[in-house]
This record gives structure tokens, sequence and C-alpha cells, in this order.
């Protein structure tokens, strides 16, 4: 928002408030302003917008660790601003965008684009994820010093994962030296060689190349050598695999900064999904196996998930009708993420005060922004989602609040929706409640 807009003042009476970053779960009133949350306040102004938070939860602005904005190179698929739209419909005030627009994110001034942009369409908080290589191409480091200083807050190649263990180790190490998180998208590309989908009976069913899951353990076993060697903060972009998370889990037993997410698609779906054929569950990493499925819920529930992120990836209708060997990776999610982690709360796998950590103060930890984003303090932005824990809706193409509608869950019945967002102190999204004057 900008900062010389004067929002309306949003009151919402007896709503449970959830924040783990403060410690706080209760029923209270909210007073929410562009200076702050207060809670239970005393007086309400008169030109205060009221809305009835009863049976309601209430939540620090949502964080996603992973989107593709697609901007610039590819706005026909999605925009700053349209992404910006389909973040506030699923409570989201903040991502990560990745870099592989065209041109990528490998220069400050491209990196200086993505927030001036997300200023300029009043869209919400972008945080950038820049270029580890030029060009992405995976054999010249970028100067990530620099792009630290116009503002990035990861380093990753996104798709395009650093097999080079040179290059990598030397990446890690400029990491390490300017306190700066690299993301992987661990996939060994050498065993995958482009297979739309995970070796699979399915696979088979299909009639096209499937791939190893293991090329995804692979990597992330790589790395976490590296990162103990260098001690740099490395973190596993939407973890898929049993292996991957052993290795996940012994690293953090060993005290390596290493951190991990998973994508709700993994969490809800297998191979089986592909088994028609339907494009929008392809994506990568690929749906795996009900064996590999079950970790990422076990990993969920201990804690060693450190959060839940969308891996957002819009493509045009036309590109996913290619078929399933020709066909973009991708599915988006951002309209759905909250309430497809909200199946794990409802079938007593998590408890709510998880679901919420997952997407608010884990986030923040994982970015070293703890106490400055995902929790509602003087250092946060004012940022708020509303929660309707136990309204149960069906995701359609028409609920789809961004440029493009491939999302792997058309037609699946969620319980639990967001039904409000404030960014900044304004109330940006409603969706089936009352707002009164």
């Amino acid at each position: 928002m900008d900062n010389a807009t004067v929002a309306t003042p949003t009151f919402v009476k007896g709503v449970r408030l959830i924040d783990p970053e403060a410690g706080v779960d209760a029923v209270i009133d909210l007073l929410v302003t562009t200076n702050g949350v207060e809670r239970n306040p005393t007086t309400v102004p008169e030109h205060a917008q009221h809305v009835d938070g009863t049976g309601l939860w209430a939540m620090p602005g949502l964080v996603d660790l992973q989107v593709h904005f697609r901007q610039p190179g590819f706005e026909y698929k999605e925009t700053i601003e349209s992404g910006s739209k389909a973040a506030l419909a699923g409570g989201i005030c903040t991502v990560v965008v990745m870099p592989n627009t065209q041109p990528r994110l490998d220069t400050p001034a491209q990196v200086t684009f993505e927030t001036e942009e997300a200023r300029r369409v009043r869209g919400i908080d972008l945080l950038v994820a820049a270029a580890a290589t030029k060009n992405l191409a995976g054999e010249e480091l970028t100067d990530h010093a620099a792009l630290k200083s116009a503002g990035a807050v990861a380093i990753t190649d996104d798709g395009l994962p650093l097999l080079d263990d040179d290059l990598m180790r030397g990446s890690l190490q400029q990491c390490a030296e300017n306190n700066l998180l690299f993301m992987q998208h661990a996939e060994d590309t050498r065993m995958t060689q482009n297979a739309p989908m995970t070796d699979s009976p399915i696979s088979v069913h299909l009639g096209v190349r499937g791939q190893s899951s293991d090329a995804e353990g692979v990597l992330v076993e790589r790395d976490i050598e590296l990162t103990r060697e260098t001690g740099a903060r490395y973190h596993v972009l939407h973890t898929s695999t049993a292996r991957s998370l052993a290795a996940i889990r012994h690293a953090k037993r060993d005290g390596l900064r290493v951190t991990c997410e998973v994508s709700p698609h993994h969490l809800l779906l297998t191979y089986d999904a592909c088994a028609g054929g339907d494009t929008n569950t392809k994506m990568n990493p690929p749906l795996r196996s009900e064996y590999d499925r079950k970790a990422l819920i076990e990993a969920l529930a201990d804690g060693t998930v450190d959060a839940v992120a969308t891996d957002h990836a819009p493509h045009t209708k036309d590109e996913k009708a290619k078929g399933f060997i020709e066909a973009p990776f991708g599915v988006i999610g951002l309209e759905t993420a909250f309430a497809a982690l909200l199946t794990f709360v409802h079938d007593g796998t998590i408890s709510d005060i998880r679901a919420v950590e997952l997407m608010t103060s884990n986030p923040a930890r994982v970015l070293d922004l703890k106490g400055r984003l995902g929790t509602l303090n003087e250092a946060a932005p004012v940022h708020l989602t509303l929660v309707d824990p136990n309204r149960e809706w069906t995701v359609t193409e028409k609920a789809m609040a961004g440029k493009s509608t491939n999302s792997a869950f058309l037609g699946r019945v969620f319980k639990g929706k967001v039904v409000a967002t404030v960014l900044h102190g304004e109330l940006r999204y409603v969706d089936g409640i009352a707002v009164k004057p």
C-alpha cells in the first residue's frame, strides 16, 4: 500500500487470534489500522468498518516462500499485479519470487525492478530470490553481495540446480559471507533428463518416461555435505521424497542451518492423480508415491518441515493442452494453500497452531526475519488474514483470482476458506463475510 494512503480502520469483533511467534491464542477484539493491530481496544473510531469475527480465525498475513509471478518476460501467464490478487485471495501477504523471468533476476537492477513494480501496482510485499549464476546458465556465479545490497533475501537457480560441486560450493560460500539463504530445487537433471513424471505403474500406463525419485535425494545429500563445509544457510524447495527428508532430519540433528518446505500438492496427491493424463497434475518435482507422501505428512507433524509453500507456477490453457509430455511443468496454488493445509488440522494430523506457524512465523525464521515478518508487532507489517476454518468450498476456475487456472485441485472440496485479507492495514480482499460501517 502507498504509505500516503490512509485506509479505513477495521474493527473485528470476537475473533480467535492465533499468532504463534507472539505466543497468542485467544478470542479477542481487534482494531486494525495502518499503524498496527490493537487488541481489545478501549475505543473504536466512528468511521471504522466492522466485521463479526465469531467463528473466524485471525492470524498474521501468510508468507509463501516460493512463487513465480512471471514478470518480466511472461506477463501473458501472470504479472506481479495479477499474482498479488491471487495471493490476497489466499490470505498471502508476502511472497518470495523466483528468478526464472526474462530477463533473469541476476543483476541488482532486476532485483530492484521487482520490488519497485510491486509498489507501483499496490501489490503484496515481494521479496526476491536472485539468481545464483548469470542467466541461470550454471556457468558463472553472480555477485551475491551486490544482489543482497539491492534487496535479495535468497539465492537460487530455481529449476536449474547447480550440479557442479565447485560452483555450488562457491555460491554457498558467498551466501555464508553475506548471510543469504541458498534455496535449492534439488534435482539431478542428469538422472531425470526432463522426464515428465515419477517412474511408476502410472508412467507405464501413460506411455511416458519416468524419472527416479532418488534424483532429488542424491542432490540434497550432496548439498548438505557442502553446507557442512561452508556453514551456509541452505533450504530445500518443494521437498517431495522420504530420502530427502531423512537427510534433512539428520542435518538438523547435527545442528546445520538446513531448512525445508513442502507444497500442498505433494502432501495431498500421489502419481495416481496423473492416471487420466491431466496436465494440471504435471509439476516439478513430480507427484510421488504414497510412501513418499506419508513421509511428508509425518515430517509435517514432527517438525522436520519448516514451511508450506506453493511453488505457484502459472501457465496458459494452450500450454497445458499440449499433452503430458509436451506441457510445461507447474501448477498454481496461492488461492488454495491454506485450505489444503487445513486438511491436516481437520483430520488431527497437526494442530491449528502448527498450521498457522507453517505459513507465518516459520517462513519468517527461514528467511532470518524472525519478529519482522509473520507476526503482529510494531516491527512487522500490518498484515492480517481472516479464515473461516469450517467453510466448505469447491475449487473452480472461477475461484482463481490470477491470470491462470492450472490448479491440481480443480473440483476438490476443501473445508476452510480465507474470507478477508488486510495488507498494510487496508482491507484488500473480502469473500462471504459482511463488512459494515
